[in-house]
Formats: structure tokens, sequence, C-alpha cells
């Protein structure tokens, strides 16, 4: 059996005991993987790790404890390039042969560029798990990683837990998240409708400022911050979910996106550069290939329209968007069921952990060199093609 290192981002309690809430993609695809997790606590017992997160940030202390028990282990899965990066160079520098799969959010990032264009730091990734078809084509026209190196895999949520509840709808627009939200922008689209607006601005992952905080709210306008049952209620009585986004490379808003399909809500979203991989919208042209469409086909699911686009920084078509959907509770049923089918049948977390652990057997299984020597790229028919981009 393959022994797995699972390196996360979070500091988990002892035994994975978690607050009430879905089951986090890491615990999944630990179980999954049957893998030893490495998470942000396991700094703290390690003097170097701790000097090494002081000077260069926690993933830097994170990715040496990697790296330090690399022998241990056939594969190493970093769940993030902010790790995945400094592991990298580790395993670069000392030709080191553990295979190593790291999940990609956003590649082109300034800081980053210069790890994949002059370091190649990529020799040392066998996979790049990928959400963004943007993402792949930009790591393989901008940095020159090779295409068989790079995976699109769908984002997941958990439909056990976000799932339509019995609740009766209201007037109400719920929105969350806070990564690349572009909040001033929903200010005036509803200011003065006759809807109430829930915002939960708040993010475990972002570290980017609070754009809700950036413009005074109109007085229908309410901002706070939500445990996991919380949010869940606001959505099970939202008539729709709202997520402005500024314009951005990556899948900014794909979790809040993905939990209020899942509890079967009408969604409204920025249609921005990285953003065009899940909505079906029957009125927009969506630039390129898309991620889920493509998958859908290679599944033999049937995928219905379930939600609305709108252009990044259009109020005006924002108010557009709400106030039909807002008058037609028709459409809003319909959406909001073809958006929980597309979860339910291509994009839950168990999905996402099964797909993730065939690409980490692959890697594992691809032609190694001893310690001391390059490792060998991966053939270019061992990345899942469901996964592949279409052409």
């Amino acid at each position: 059996m393959r022994k797995v290192l699972l390196v996360v981002s979070v500091s988990l309690p002892n035994g994975l005991t978690l607050p009430p809430g879905p089951r986090r993609d890491y615990v999944v695809l630990a179980q999954a993987l049957q893998a030893t997790i490495l998470d942000r606590s396991s700094i703290e017992r390690s003097i170097v790790a701790r000097l090494l997160a002081r000077l260069f940030g926690v993933p830097a202390g994170q990715a040496w404890l990697a790296f330090r028990q690399r022998r241990a282990f056939d594969a190493i899965v970093t769940d993030g390039e902010h790790i995945g990066i400094p592991l990298a160079l580790l395993l670069k520098l000392a030709r080191a042969r553990t295979a190593h799969v790291t999940i990609g959010h956003r590649l082109l990032a300034k800081k980053k560029r210069f790890f994949f264009r002059w370091l190649k730091v990529h020799t040392h990734m066998a996979r790049i798990i990928l959400h963004s078809t943007r993402q792949h084509e930009l790591a393989t026209g901008e940095l020159g990683i090779p295409a068989e190196q790079l995976a699109l895999v769908p984002y997941q949520a958990d439909p056990d837990f976000w799932h339509p509840l019995p609740a009766a709808e209201e007037r109400l627009i719920c929105s969350a998240g806070l990564e690349y939200r572009d909040y001033p922008t929903l200010f005036r689209a509803v200011e003065g409708l006759d809807v109430r607006v829930v915002i939960g601005a708040a993010s475990y992952w972002s570290r980017l400022p609070n754009s809700a905080a950036r413009a005074v709210p109109p007085a229908n306008v309410e901002i706070g911050a939500f445990d996991y049952l919380t949010l869940r209620d606001l959505y099970a009585r939202a008539a729709l979910v709202a997520i402005p986004l500024t314009e951005i490379d990556n899948q900014a808003g794909i979790t809040t996106l993905l939990e209020a399909m899942a509890m079967g809500k009408a969604v409204v979203i920025t249609q921005t550069e990285g953003q065009v991989d899940v909505v079906e919208d029957r009125r927009a042209v969506v630039r390129g290939a898309n991620l889920l469409r493509s998958l859908a086909a290679r599944e033999g699911v049937a995928l219905e329209p379930n939600g609305f686009y709108v252009p990044p920084g259009d109020a005006a078509a924002l108010r557009r968007a709400i106030v039909y959907l807002l008058d037609h509770p028709e459409v809003r049923a319909q959406l909001g069921t073809a958006g929980r089918h597309a979860v339910e049948r291509l994009m839950t977390v168990d999905q996402y952990a099964q797909r993730v652990r065939t690409l980490v057997e692959q890697a594992c299984a691809a032609p190694a060199a001893t310690e001391g020597q390059t490792p060998r790229a991966p053939a270019r028919g061992a990345a899942l093609r469901a996964e592949e981009p279409a052409t």
C-alpha cells in the first residue's frame, strides 16, 4: 500500500474532531489516501520549522517538515502551491525522487511566477491539480509547464450537509466569502430594492481586505460572519445567492457557488476570466472550454441552466438579474434544481477525493529516479482524461 503524507493549511484538533459543518475535503481526502496528515500545528514541534515559519512564513515551515520526512513516504500531497512551491524547491535541490502532487489555486500570482519560470520548480511536482481551465491555459502558455503534469479536477461540495431544507423562502438575498469579492457593486445593485440582503463577509482562507468595508452599505444590507450551520440556514431561506467578484484569473467564489448550488438555490455570479467553469447560463457565451460541461459530456450527465452570469463591475446588469429572479420564482426553482443535480452527479467531495487519489496513484506509478537524480516526468497519457480541457 502506498504511504502518503498530506500537508494541509489548517491546524487540526487531536482526533480530527471538527465543529459541526460539511465534511472537510482534506479529511475525506486523507481517508481516501489513507494518508498521514501534517497540519500547521506540526511546526511547533520543530525548532527549525518554527524559525523558517518566522522568516519565510508558515508554508515554508510545513514544506521543510514534509521534506525531512520524504523518505518515509511514497508521495507527498500539498493542498496549495504556497506549500507546494517551497517543497518542490527543496526536493529539486536534493534531487529527490518522492512523488509530489500539489493543488494549484493561482499559479500566476507575481511572487509565484519566478519559481516556475526561472527556477522550474514544477520539475518536482509530478502532478499539479487545477480547478480552472484558465489556470490550465496560463500554466502551459505563460509558465511553460508541460500539459502532462497538469490535471483539471472540478472543485467540490458536501451535498449531505449543503442540501435543500424545508424552510420558507423569504425575499432575501444571501452572499458570502471574501476572496476577490466586489461587495460595493452588490451594494449599488440592491440599493432601493424591496429585498433584504445578508452578507457573510468572512473566510478562513482569504487574507485579502474585506471589500464590504470600502463602502457604506445601503439600509437593506446586513454584514456579518457566520458559522456553517447559520450560513446553511441563510441559504435555505434565501430566494437567491449573489456572488459579486472582481476580475481575476482563477476560480474565486467557487466555494460559495457550489454550496449555493448544492442547497438548490439560483445563483447570480460575476463572469470573470477564471470563473467560467461551473455556471450554465443560456443567455451567456462562455469563452473557450467549460470544465463542468466537458466532464458532464464524458460522464453522460445532462446539464441544464443553473444560474446567471453578469459582467465584472456592472451593477446595472447585476440588478437586472436579481430583479428578474425575484419576480420569477419558477425560474429560480428550475435553476436551483439543475444546480443541485450538477453537484450531486459531478462535484461531490467524495468524487473529488477519488479523482485526486487516482492522480496520486499515477504519480507513484510513474518511473522514478533514485535519490540524487531528477525524476522523470509522467507519461502524457497518464493524466486523468475525464478532467482534461475540451479542445
